[in-house]
């Protein structure tokens, strides 16, 4: 072949080598995968063993090897040159012109790498890659370890794929700038989606709140207003009852009207409970026998797909409100219920339990002791443990948004922790739940309902100050205080009573409801009172206790409160109560 011919065959096959090249950069995207393959392609089309890639560094000024071809590990990533002339990379960096040495032992460069002699370099050729300003991305470089006699062709070659190298890098450097800025904005959407996500949840949870603050001022202000009319209807019976005692069919209806009453006043309790308007009010409780009585209650709710049953221990009494505990198990049993869509197992248990110092420990505000236990099992889907820290986080629920309102368990553990108790869930999914309830026993004497509503009725003959807005109910609460021999002032609201009490008439108790028209509620007046005569004893009454006189569920110290409706024994029992504090 001759010269000539053998030339033509170089150029075509350096000209292939740069297509296939410019083929490949512009279906790869990563820049040092390119920058290695135009190493190899380089080193191939001018038929030397070692060529790289030099990327120029502003802050240092050198030239970094960034990707290369036949060079031993510790070059790529490692070896820098002076971007100057003091080396033969610098010297094409500076001047722009490809600079070409033919052999390195007669070259004059001071700063030169010892790599060259490791690996045998003899000649080299550098050209500058151009960048996408007036600052070049670098140099590229082919690297022979013989004497080697380059001709225009060579230098032509290795230019031209310079050039197509920069564009690639150029290309390249902006699909990455392109990539980083699609990362930036995916995670904008991102956070945006999880900001509306979380604005859409607190929106949910704030009308969620709205609703039931509204439901619950609806409930209490139904329940006020049931509890002024149960209290005179709950009076006027006795006094009905006595006038009919010598006449047993008027006894039976005067009977009849009297349990309807309670059995009202029962429903107003349950209100104010759920409007959280009522102090708890703890009192010695036989846990089996009020299981059984929620049970009883449960059972048509509950509906015949679930199956019911009770474990029950012998238990000590619990130190406990009863209507609460009633609550609680209701809630839990409803919400196992939810669990079982298809059915299934519902089991009550109760026994004694010791928390020892060891579970103390590993259970935040528990105190080691005895506790009287109440379990509620289902057999129902579980809970996943992912969620079982939050599931009694005010509004947190598993259930769509019109399945629940996700204060039951929330309501459970308040009344349990106020009760100085402790609630445990235990759940796997799909294998059921178990919520545990450790109640307080009873240490000592506890009060009973039962003995303070035969107790005797005692009367006097003090002055007392009677302070309701409504006319029915201090119609009839004049009456009876009257009947037990007191003597009595009346006024409709506060400014009318601070009328009677700046007045020079002697008062020993103002009897005032707490909910009256006007600036000043029962405490206010109570505190205006006091101001202006400070041996003034103080009795309260409600059918909607509020957060004036009650903190944490419990009356403030010293605060005495008669709650509507009330017996006249009550009503007694309180007066005297109120007088001798």
């Amino acid at each position: 072949m001759t010269d000539a011919a053998a030339q033509v065959q170089k150029l075509l096959r350096q000209q292939a080598a740069i297509a296939r090249f410019g083929s490949f950069a512009l279906r790869e995207r990563d820049l040092i995968a390119i920058l290695t393959e135009a190493a190899r392609v380089c080193a191939d089309g001018l038929n030397v063993p070692f060529s790289k890639v030099c990327r120029y560094r502003a802050a240092e000024n050198d030239l970094l090897i960034v990707a290369g071809h036949g060079w031993q590990d510790g070059v790529v990533g490692h070896v820098v040159s002076r971007a100057d002339m003091s080396s033969p990379q610098g010297r094409a960096f500076t001047t722009g012109e490809p600079s070409i040495c033919d052999d390195l032992q007669l070259a004059s460069y001071v700063d030169l790498p010892p790599f060259y002699a490791a690996h045998g370099i003899v000649s080299i050729i550098d050209v500058i890659i151009k960048g996408n300003d007036d600052q070049p991305y670098g140099i590229l470089e082919i690297d022979n370890d013989r004497q080697h006699d380059y001709d225009q062709y060579d230098i032509n070659f290795l230019t031209g794929f310079a050039n197509v190298l920069a564009e690639a890098v150029s290309t390249a450097s902006r699909g990455a700038a392109l990539q980083v800025t699609v990362d930036q904005m995916k995670t904008l959407v991102e956070e945006k989606d999880r900001l509306l996500y979380e604005k859409n949840v607190a929106d949910l949870q704030l009308r969620q709140a709205q609703k039931m603050e509204a439901v619950g001022q609806l409930t209490g202000g139904v329940a006020h207003d049931l509890n002024n009319i149960l209290t005179v209807i709950t009076g006027t019976i006795e006094i009905l009852a006595e006038a009919v005692a010598d006449r047993p069919e008027m006894v039976a209806i005067a009977k009849m009207i009297d349990e309807a009453a309670a059995r009202g006043a029962d429903l107003t309790q349950r209100l104010l409970a759920f409007a959280r308007k009522q102090p708890l009010q703890p009192r010695e409780v036989d846990v089996n026998k009020l299981v059984m009585e929620a049970t009883n209650l449960l059972r048509p709710t509950l509906g015949e797909q679930v199956e019911v049953h009770m474990t029950l221990a012998d238990v000590s009494p619990a130190l406990i409100d009863p209507s609460q505990l009633t609550n609680a198990i209701l809630n839990l049993a409803l919400n196992a219920r939810d669990a079982m869509a298809d059915g299934g197992k519902l089991v009550i248990e109760t026994s004694n339990a010791v928390l020892d110092e060891n579970y103390a420990g590993m259970n935040s505000g528990v105190a080691a002791g005895e506790y009287v236990m109440v379990a509620v099992t289902d057999s129902g889907h579980g809970i996943p443990a992912g969620i079982l820290d939050n599931v009694f986080e005010p509004f947190f629920t598993t259930k769509d948004v019109d399945k629940g309102s996700g204060l039951g368990l929330s309501m459970v553990y308040g009344f349990v922790k106020q009760s100085n108790g402790h609630i445990k869930i235990y759940s796997e999914e799909g294998h059921g739940t178990t919520v545990r309830i450790y109640l307080p026993p009873v240490t000592g004497l506890a009060p009973s309902v039962e003995a303070a509503s035969v107790a005797s009725i005692e009367g006097g003959d003090e002055t007392i100050l009677v302070v309701e807005d409504d006319n029915l109910v201090r119609t009839f609460v004049l009456a009876q205080i009257r009947s037990l021999g007191y003597l009595t002032l009346e006024a409709v609201n506060a400014a009318e009573a601070l009328v009677v009490i700046d007045s020079p008439q002697k008062i020993d108790l103002l009897f005032t409801d707490m909910i009256m028209p006007g600036s000043m509620n029962g405490r206010q007046l109570a505190d205006a009172a006091l101001q202006r005569r400070d041996s003034l004893k103080v009795l309260f009454t409600s059918g909607y206790s509020n957060e004036a006189i009650i903190h944490h569920g419990h009356l403030d110290a010293g605060v005495l409160l008669l709650a509507k409706p009330y017996r006249k024994s009550d009503l007694a029992h309180m007066i005297r109560a109120a007088l001798a504090a």
